[in-house]
């Protein structure tokens, strides 16, 4: 009888261990559902985890090291000067761009979001995110952000009409009943490692590609 009771208890205890790492799995998979958003960027490394979010910290590249090394010390002050005032303009656009997109997240329908993802996206990566919203628009399903940290933001080229961007940012975020106007279920936040290529149009820069960072 010992043995038995012994038995059930080692069984229960294992059963146990398997729930509680399934739960945890879940709350960390990032293509678990309690990760939404992930779904609809489409990035797989994509973290979800909970609690609080710190102050942000943002970080741009010396000037020194966007300058080319064939210039002369007074024309390589020009330029980076130059550089600098570009690289702030490109960070500032990207950080509204992103905004942007999770503004458009909101919209009730294609049209709207289209016209709104629209500010902040360009060629085919705009199809891209346009496609995967409607799947989820048409069900009256969106995304509510309440809070957004950009954590190091590295300026790894840019020219006047071109800029490619290294990306650590974190959002808080849950699902969003379009047809209600609010929020719904747990929030979770995100985690974000991404490179981003961003061109000039008129006086915006948009951003044109996103690869996540391994």
């Amino acid at each position: 009888m010992r043995k038995m009771n012994y038995l059930i208890g080692v069984l229960s205890l294992g059963v146990g261990v398997l729930v509680g790492t399934l739960g945890v799995s879940l709350l960390t998979n990032s293509s678990s559902p309690t990760s939404f958003i992930s779904k609809l960027r489409g990035q797989d490394k994509i973290q979800t985890v909970s609690g609080t979010v710190s102050d942000p910290n943002q970080t741009l590249i010396p000037d020194s090291d966007l300058a080319p090394d064939n210039l002369t010390e007074s024309d390589s002050h020009t330029l980076s000067n130059k550089q600098s005032l570009l690289a702030q303009q490109v960070i500032t656009d990207y950080k509204q761009n992103i905004g942007t997109f999770f503004g458009a997240w909101k919209s009730t329908d294609m049209a709207s979001f289209r016209l709104k993802l629209g500010k902040a996206y360009t060629g085919d990566l705009f199809e891209k995110h346009a496609r995967r919203a409607e799947e989820y628009l048409v069900q009256g399903i969106g995304l509510d952000v309440s809070q957004i940290v950009f954590d190091q933001i590295d300026v790894e080229s840019v020219t006047d009409n071109t800029a490619t961007l290294r990306v650590d940012y974190r959002y808080t975020a849950r699902d969003y009943s379009l047809t209600d106007g609010t929020p719904v279920g747990e929030e979770h936040e995100q985690i974000v490692q991404v490179r981003v290529n961003l061109i000039k149009q008129n006086s915006r820069w948009l951003i044109t590609g996103e690869s996540t960072i391994q």
